[in-house]
């Protein structure tokens, strides 16, 4: 009687851990082909930015020789391609969120993305001089690798910005740059505009905001 009760428990243990094993194996499958599908999407995602950095180029040679006359849409589809490319930016934020932009080749395509941004910057320039507009220019130079302090500061910054950017719309041009990549065309525009700490607000090329400000004070720069 007891080897009978002692064999029926083994059996049930047994049974128990093989179901354990096909849930954990179940699970490993699912988890491998999430991951791969989030990958697949930050590497689309960054693939539409190679595209846009062709039409971004065109744009720039057309500003140049534009006139007077053609200021007005000129400014409006920057500004279009500017709420383009920053809502790309949001979304692929969640993912460098999870932790999933570690590989080597994911973060040379962050760098395309960063110096996509900055050339949406210098057109944003180039029309403002071009055609003495009034929009602003409010660039987020952040860490891409922050600590835990930083980070929980550029989240803040963040979504102050993001605030920001909702309520003024089309009045501003809001590009957040991570600022130590290492890439040399960043570091010179840091340099020319003395932006010498991570995370900085860098306002109308002027205005320089070192770590966290309020919505109030950032928007006292934006009348």
């Amino acid at each position: 009687m007891v080897y009978k009760i002692v064999k029926g428990k083994i059996g049930l243990f047994i049974e128990a851990l093989v179901i354990t094993m096909l849930i954990l194996v179940v699970g490993f499958i699912l988890g491998f082909f999430l991951e791969n599908y989030r990958l697949n999407k930050v590497i689309d995602s960054y693939k539409n930015f190679e595209v846009d950095a062709l039409d971004l180029k065109l744009q720039n040679y057309y500003y140049q020789i534009m006139d007077s006359a053609s200021c007005e849409e000129a400014i409006r589809q920057n500004l279009i391609f500017a709420d383009k490319i920053y809502n790309r930016g949001l979304i692929i934020q969640i993912y460098e969120d999870a932790g999933e932009l570690k590989l080597p080749s994911l973060l040379t395509e962050k760098k395309k993305q960063v110096l996509l941004k900055t050339e949406l910057w210098l057109n944003s320039l180039l029309l403002k001089d071009k055609c003495k507009n009034s929009f602003h220019t409010v660039v987020y130079f952040y860490s891409q690798n922050p600590g835990a302090i930083r980070e929980a500061e550029q989240s803040a910054i963040s979504k102050t910005l993001e605030n920001i950017k909702k309520d003024l719309g089309n009045k501003i041009v809001l590009i957040p740059i991570a600022g130590d990549l290492g890439l040399d065309s960043i570091d010179l525009q840091m340099r020319i505009y003395n932006v010498t700490s991570l995370p900085s607000i860098l306002i109308d090329e002027k205005i320089i905001l070192s770590g966290f400000e309020s919505e109030e004070t950032i928007k006292g720069f934006l009348k």
